[in-house]
């Protein structure tokens, strides 16, 4: 009987941290498209696509492609593509970097250097690393840096209400 019982919550427990991850997903997605509502890129960008690269992570992935469904970034639809390789990575207007490709940063943020690109990280402390923005976890609530002097490297003009909303980082 215990062994049951133990079993049960085990599967409990399993079962809310799955629900848990998935929403953190969900979250990281409405915020990657509040960005886009919230940073101008430069003229030369125009395109009738914004589009968002997300490079080792489905469930961003899924999440934000549930979103280009039904939202717009202004006048634009939104394109989400998932890449694997930094080979893959095409012209994009955001680049979302997956926790588990994040020890790329520095490869990658050299090799978009002079684009005008949003690089966005999914691990605390990125930003040091070259990304724009990075997610963390704070008393288990999520919030982001965001390095606006990284940002403006790349171009791209953010508005105060996303800086005053992260954690401002140089």
């Amino acid at each position: 009987m215990r062994k049951r019982i133990l079993l049960l919550c085990i599967l409990c427990i399993g079962l809310a941290m799955g629900k848990a991850k998935g929403q953190t997903a969900t979250f990281k997605a409405l915020f990657l498209y509040n960005f886009t509502k919230n940073i101008d890129w430069p003229a030369s960008q125009g395109s009738k696509e914004l589009i968002i690269t997300v490079l080792g992570d489905d469930e961003i992935s899924a999440e934000l492609g549930k979103i280009a469904k039904v939202k717009k970034a202004g006048n634009k639809t939104i394109k989400v593509l998932s890449v694997n390789s930094l080979k893959e990575i095409r012209q994009s207007h955001i680049l979302f970097v997956g926790s588990a490709k994040s020890g790329l940063m520095s490869t990658l943020s050299y090799e978009q250097r002079d684009k005008p690109v949003l690089i966005v990280g999914d691990k605390s402390g990125l930003c040091k690393q070259g990304a724009g923005i990075s997610f963390m976890t704070v008393d288990g609530k999520l919030r982001y840096e965001i390095s606006p002097s990284s940002i403006a490297k790349h171009q791209l003009k953010v508005t105060q209400k996303i800086i005053s909303l992260g954690i401002e980082v140089q």
